[in-house]
């Protein structure tokens, strides 16, 4: 307590330096805080309540879905035969997800999304709502064949779909909402970290257990979670679970691919569940918010700002480190007499020690709100439709990791300076006390390594921020395939029940909303667009070999989509008339697939055909255009060897139909316009989506705008700390050798010697610095590259960003050298003289 109490008064005795120490750590503790809270309620520790470790994800998977890691859900047969195996599981719990629902919303019928599930289930995540309460057991409802409720429920709903639709307003438990023809009364609202199954559902609602039936092919549409008994491993459930295959196996019919009859026979989408290979699966819950490409973006974001901000960390401890010991050497005289009147060397170096531990403790609690800030910001990394169950936030744990982040910079930051401090030579010291002798070689060179380390770490984040911007600048730059100028899409949802499988009502009403838009003001070309959904396999011309081709319907002369959006023709032709109908066999196909299909060969009149039903022959295509390579959604968005065909042979399966419109003015003032002719064409059409695509396309680069920005701050703060460590190890050496330089410039030694002298120190130090940071620099985005860096040829050793590094950080460092440098070539020699 002693040394606590006289650590205290250092601090406040010397308020410069505390001023300058505490920020600094408290900028690296706090940063690394807020990470860290991040990292661990999402990647972690994403799973609320106790023993996580035995909460498992169940599946149905064939044998390409585990090549490709994709983990499902399971169908009724088998949700039936795991509620029978009650010796492996505490709780089984379950839910449809993506269930879509009608809404009215003013003139238009809204789709929403949300989840039917079992009644246990918020109790199976430890979940409270911050309104209301959740299910009961007998609120339960059957599902109907059309996968609506069949009769009136209660809801649950989240907090977005709350804020949006009732406006936040807190009387809303007991109210109630219509959704596709049932009432709904509203029992609570979740808290808004509460995103689960999956984050884009709005609401959830309790339902019995799907049953097994004969007259309905149900795919694995149910996500099933379960808790393990104490004892009961996850090997011994996937033992249990290959039993259980076996049996299934016997017991019901293989269905293979499904063709259009058999969409026909049990409804579009369904995902049949008897393939080969087909086998149940049991997985930790944890692998569901890692799992995929998406979840590995989000590693990759997070844990490259973790590595970004640990860099940062460990300049603010080497600046820290560096006036401690400057500080200690100050200090020479006391602790020579501390050591005269009996203090050893341990004693000695556990007071430097606990002045150096406050130090960083005080950095840690300031520190709290940088990491409050910045748990804020990177929240803003997390999409709102991933799986997420709990609140980022600071808690016990995240406080217990601050303390020991704390509690190791101050040992880290304190070890060289109280080692220092401890090897104190009684008669040498008191010799030297008073005279301003300059430090030993060794403590020069440790303060010069603090140096060379601060300017390397910095290089490295420099290097980082400058590829991440020059790869967000590429991305900007990206042709789409098309002119975004002025141009508006507007997605048309149709009432599925009035249009679906009508492709010739479906064909008028798109002819009619064409004629609309294109008399509206201003509006130059109108195009339409219609995607099938699903990839299909077809051979190429007679090889036995097929490929996964993506179809899409387009408009025809006058709703021209290719004409609308400007994309560049780049062999053979447009559609006209005559190519509309199924047995006409043309189609238009985009650059990607005639380099797969038809490498270095001119693809015009080259033919591919379509595996039909057996007896009923193969629909042959024969390309009669080929078009560039559409970005149509977002600059980086994959592109899939794609045809095109009119759209009037598509059914309304797959996506929404699409207008894309050109207009001379604001695309945006004619919203409203829009949205009165689709009613009045049709007064029970959905509610559209209406983007400007330019901005749309801009906004898709938010993410990695985001993490460029993000790159760019931490950047500079750690250049901002390297240069104040350059300056103050030369200030202090300029200061030590004050009486010095007065000698030298008495001698005759020149102003302009005198600044080189310590610009060639300062430079000598930098050098170093550069040379090892180049080298790790390298090293590590090399290592990135084929992860950030892959899609927009920037390379993690591009001369021109390395370049542009390198000046800059020796401009900065150079001004930081140069300082201290200018005040030594102002000392007066005779001031100089007397300094001690």
């Amino acid at each position: 307590m002693n040394d606590l109490k006289f650590a205290f008064r250092q601090l406040l005795k010397q308020p410069g330096f505390t001023a300058v120490a505490v920020p600094t750590l408290a900028l690296g503790i706090g940063a690394n805080t807020a990470i860290f809270s991040v990292v661990n309620s999402t990647l972690l520790n994403p799973v609320p309540g106790p023993e996580p470790e035995r909460l498992m994800q169940i599946a149905e998977q064939n044998r390409e879905q585990q090549q490709a890691g994709f983990f499902n859900g399971v169908g009724p047969p088998v949700l039936q035969a795991l509620r029978e195996n009650q010796d492996f599981f505490s709780d089984l719990v379950w839910a449809d997800i993506a269930i879509p629902f009608s809404r009215k919303t003013g003139d238009f019928t809204e789709r929403v999304q949300g989840s039917r599930a079992s009644s246990d289930f918020f109790g199976f995540w430890n979940a409270r709502p911050i309104l209301g309460r959740t299910f009961a057991p007998d609120e339960a409802v059957p599902i109907g064949k059309d996968g609506m409720p069949s009769a009136d429920s209660v809801i649950v709903i989240t907090y977005a779909f709350w804020k949006s639709h009732f406006g936040g307003d807190a009387d809303v438990i007991g109210k109630s909402i219509e959704l596709s023809g049932r009432r709904f009364a509203v029992i609570g609202v979740m808290p808004s970290h509460f995103g689960f199954p999956w984050g884009g559902d709005k609401f959830w609602l309790p339902a019995e257990e799907p049953h097994v039936r004969p007259d309905l092919v149900e795919g694995p549409n149910y996500k099933v979670f379960a808790r393990l008994k104490p004892g009961v491993s996850e090997q011994q459930v996937q033992a249990m679970l290959d039993v259980l295959t076996q049996r299934l196996l016997r017991e019901y019919p293989r269905i293979e691919t499904p063709t259009k009859s058999d969409w026909s026979r049990y409804g579009y989408g369904t995902m049949f569940i008897r393939k080969e290979g087909w086998s149940i699966r049991i997985r930790p819950l944890r692998d569901i918010f890692v799992e995929g490409q998406l979840g590995m973006n989000l590693q990759r974001t997070l844990l490259g700002l973790v590595g970004a901000l640990g860099f940062v960390l460990l300049i603010a401890c080497a600046n820290v480190a560096n006036l401690i010991l400057a500080r200690t050497e100050n200090r020479q005289q006391e602790l020579t007499i501390r050591a005269a009147l009996g203090a050893g060397r341990v004693r000695l170096m556990r007071q430097v020690l606990t002045e150096s531990v406050l130090l960083a403790f005080l950095g840690g609690l300031a520190g709290l709100v940088i990491t409050v800030w910045g748990m804020m910001a990177l929240e803003s990394f997390i999409p709102y439709w991933r799986p997420h169950l709990k609140e980022v936030r600071i808690d016990a744990y995240a406080l217990g990791v601050t303390l020991l982040i704390s509690l190791a910079t101050g040992l880290a930051a304190g070890l060289a300076p109280g080692l220092r401090a401890s090897r104190v030579a009684l008669a040498n010291a008191m010799k030297q006390a008073g005279t301003g002798a300059t430090v030993g070689v060794g403590w020069r060179r440790y303060h010069g390594a603090l140096v060379v380390i601060q300017v390397a770490l910095a290089l490295i984040l420099l290097t980082g921020a400058g590829l991440m911007i020059e790869n967000v600048v590429r991305l900007l730059h990206v042709n789409p395939g098309f002119d975004p100028e002025n141009l508006v899409r507007v997605s048309v949802p149709l009432p599925w029940e009035k249009y679906d499988r009508k492709r010739e009502k479906t064909s008028l009403l798109l002819a009619d909303l064409r004629e609309r838009f294109a008399a509206l003001p201003g509006v130059k070309a109108v195009g339409i667009e219609k995607e099938s959904g699903f990839p299909e396999k077809f051979n190429v011309d007679d090889g036995p070999q097929s490929v996964e081709l993506h179809r899409v319907g387009c408009g025809v002369e006058e709703s021209d989509l290719f004409r609308a959006m400007r994309v560049p023709l780049l062999a053979g032709r447009y559609f006209n008339r005559d190519d509309i109908g199924e047995g006409t066999g043309t189609a238009i196909i985009n650059e990607t697939m005639a380099q797969l299909c038809w490498p270095e060969e001119v693809a015009v009149g080259r033919k591919f055909r379509a595996p039909g039903a057996p007896g009923a022959g193969d629909q042959v295509y024969e390309v009669v255009g080929v078009v560039g390579d559409i970005r149509d959604y977002s600059y980086d968005q994959e592109v899939f060897p794609t045809f095109y065909r009119p759209y009037q042979e598509l059914d309304l399966q797959g996506g929404p139909p699409t207008f894309l419109m050109r207009i001379q003015t604001d695309p945006r003032a004619l919203t409203q316009v829009i949205r009165k002719e689709l009613k009045a064409a049709e007064p029970a059409m959905g509610t559209p989506d209406i983007h400007v695509v330019k901005q749309q396309l801009y906004d898709s680069t938010l993410a990695r705008r985001t993490y460029m920005s993000s790159l760019m701050v931490i950047a500079a703060a750690g250049l901002l700390l390297s240069a104040l460590g350059v300056y103050g190890v030369l200030s202090y050496a300029v200061t030590r050798r004050t009486r010095e330089i007065g000698i030298r410039t008495a001698m005759g030694a020149e102003r302009r010697r005198v600044l080189g002298m310590v610009l060639r120190e300062g430079a000598r130090l930098i050098g170093v610095g550069v040379v090892a940071g180049l080298v790790a620099a390298l090293c590590l985005t090399r290592l990135l590259g084929n992860q950030l860096f892959k899609l927009f040829e920037v390379r993690p050793n591009d001369p021109v960003v390395l370049a542009g590094v390198l000046l800059f950080l020796f401009a900065v460092a150079l001004l930081a050298c140069w300082l201290p440098a200018r005040r030594a070539a102002k000392i007066d020699p005779m001031e100089a003289l007397r300094y001690e």
